[in-house]
């Protein structure tokens, strides 16, 4: 039984060189390459790439993808203007994950969102998202924290009977946060399924199983809560799983 293959998309920006050249990379970072592996899955790189059939036919080489965290979305693809407190954004890089998580719906590829993953699979299926905590109306805990990604910050409630509930145990598990914006208002077939204290969505699942979004770095926690192996394991089990229909 060979590994599967877990399709990682690329984000990308400009390294300065000396002398004021801007050399363009496309990246993933080690950690989520790591974890696939240890999870039993063969990673590869899914690089931006606005031609759209060039870019199904890397998609079809996946029996699951990872859409991994990074910088905003452009609200546009929401429906809301620019926030004052918005981020850096890549409009093309948003079309090319939006189109990545087109495919993989229609084809049943199993899916695994972390944090900016989240956040644009939830955009891609109708929903919304706060362009900062500061915008909710209600005090938020520490969100984006100082510390190394591999300490844990706050306690997070996984919702009984969820499949998030399944993979992780329904007993509260303590993770890292390093984001400035949140779910509003969740994606057409999207349940929450866990929170912090102060009401910010944490998790999000789809009601087939095909769908898992975090909104923390698990990809850092593998030894700091080894947890969260079982969420990269999911990944592959489930994409194992497709790959022999």
């Amino acid at each position: 039984m060979g590994r599967p293959i877990i399709g990682i998309l690329s984000s990308r920006f400009d390294i300065s060189l000396p002398g004021g050249q801007n050399l363009p990379i496309e990246y993933a970072s080690v950690a989520y390459c790591r974890s696939v592996v240890r999870g039993g899955g063969t990673p590869i790189l899914l690089p931006v790439t606005p031609e759209p059939e060039l870019a199904e036919q890397m998609f079809a080489q996946c029996d699951g993808v990872l859409f991994p965290g990074g910088i905003d979305v452009d609200p546009r693809f929401y429906g809301e203007a620019p926030d004052p407190m918005l981020g850096t954004v890549d409009s093309t890089m948003d079309r090319f994950w939006l189109q990545a998580l087109e495919f993989v719906r229609a084809h049943k590829i199993p899916v695994l969102g972390i944090c900016r993953g989240l956040q644009l699979v939830n955009v891609g299926m109708g929903g919304s998202l706060y362009q900062d905590l500061s915008r909710r109306g209600v005090p938020s805990y520490l969100h984006n924290q100082k510390q190394n990604r591999d300490y844990l910050m706050h306690e997070v409630t996984i919702e009984p009977g969820s499949r998030l509930g399944q993979v992780l145990g329904e007993e509260p598990v303590y993770t890292n946060t390093i984001h400035h914006q949140c779910v509003k208002a969740a994606g057409k077939g999207l349940k929450l399924v866990a929170q912090t204290g102060d009401g910010v969505p944490e998790a999000l699942e789809s009601e087939d199983g095909q769908i898992m979004l975090v909104q923390w770095h698990p990809e850092a926690l593998l030894d700091a809560e080894p947890r969260m192996r079982r969420l990269f394991e999911d990944l592959i089990e489930r994409s194992r799983s497709g790959n022999e229909t």
